[in-house]
């Protein structure tokens, strides 16, 4: 699912040999002092958790939706979608009279 996230990245695939890590550790991501102007999230960009930061970026720019517009769009050029614009064109012709 990493893709989703950042579809320009590319990641190597995973195999079924590596092991889950035998410690983790949590903390919080501090920005250093180059990234200061560039890279740093102002107080109320930041969220509790990191779903919460990517389902709020998603919000602000729409790429989930823009994609799916653009299926939609996709599936409906063709044949169906031409039927249906033929027929709202005939259901309107014969609401006038």
């Amino acid at each position: 699912m990493r893709s989703v996230l950042d579809p320009k990245r590319h990641y190597r695939k995973e195999t079924g040999k590596s092991k889950a890590p035998e410690f983790a550790q949590v903390g919080t991501i501090i920005e250093g002092p180059t990234e200061f102007f560039s890279a740093r999230l102002t107080n109320k960009e930041r969220k509790k958790t990191l779903v919460e930061e990517i389902l709020d970026a998603e919000r602000e720019g729409g790429r989930f939706k823009r994609k799916y517009n653009e299926i939609q769009e996709k599936k409906m050029s063709g044949k169906r979608g031409h039927y249906n614009a033929l027929r709202a064109k005939r259901t309107k012709q014969f609401k006038r009279r």
